[in-house]
């Protein structure tokens, strides 16, 4: 399984954690917990079940 932001807003605030780790206002265990909180698993889906009954027009002959 592939790791996504869980939203857009997640995503900006892990990357200023990132920046509060950088600069040493934050320890490596406080951005686990960001990583925690902001970061979820993608579930890996089947090509067969991304398009389902329906093929994309460039799969068509």
């Amino acid at each position: 399984m592939a790791n996504a932001f869980k939203s857009v807003a997640f995503e900006s605030i892990h990357s200023s954690a990132e920046a509060l780790l950088k600069i040493g206002a934050i320890d490596e265990t406080t951005m686990g917990e960001f990583d925690e909180a902001c970061i979820g698993e993608e579930p890996e889906i089947p090509p067969a079940q991304m398009f389902g009954a329906n093929p994309p027009a460039f799969a068509e002959a």
